[in-house]
């Protein structure tokens, strides 16, 4: 009766602390299985945005992981982060950008801020770790559109992921 008790109390601590219900509508919402299309690569895609081939409202998928070099690739209660190319030389997913002496050359074209945008248009005020389970160096399937900032970076506000493990 005692270990039923204490198998019990366990299990209730456990289903407890699971995700609310906001962050599971988020979770339906934004997350797939798979994701249907042409990945692309990210130099490939910041070029036809530059050149005006690719519109701001124009939907693409990339192949990227969380991963943003020495720094983390997450931003604390927002539904932002970095990703980095993850189409690698001849679409080597193991390839890492940060380590390869040729891609570290130009890291910033292999390189894109993601954002998960709700209703309003802003960007959701919690973070990916937490929404979608996200883990650094996680490999993600992303689709969504694209600009150019301020700062020569490109921002994905994403529409669909799906998190390969």
């Amino acid at each position: 009766m005692y270990r039923a008790a204490i198998l019990l109390s366990l299990l209730w601590a456990i289903g407890c602390s699971g995700p609310d219900a906001s962050t599971l509508a988020i979770r339906q919402r934004f997350l797939a299985g798979e994701i249907e299309g042409p990945e692309r690569p990210v130099p490939e895609i910041r070029e036809e945005l530059s050149a005006g081939t690719l519109q701001e409202s124009d939907l693409f998928t990339i192949r990227a992981r969380a991963n943003a070099g020495d720094f983390s690739p997450f931003v604390e209660n927002t539904a932002t982060f970095m990703v980095t190319d993850a189409t690698g030389h001849d679409g080597d997913e193991a390839h890492n950008p940060h380590e390869c002496p040729f891609c570290k050359r130009d890291i910033d074209s292999v390189m894109a801020r993601v954002v998960f945008q709700g209703d309003d248009g802003s960007a959701i005020k919690s973070g990916v770790q937490q929404l979608f389970d996200l883990k650094e160096m996680d490999l993600v399937v992303i689709r969504g559109s694209g600009r150019i900032d301020e700062d020569g970076m490109l921002v994905i506000t994403a529409d669909r992921m799906s998190v390969r493990r």
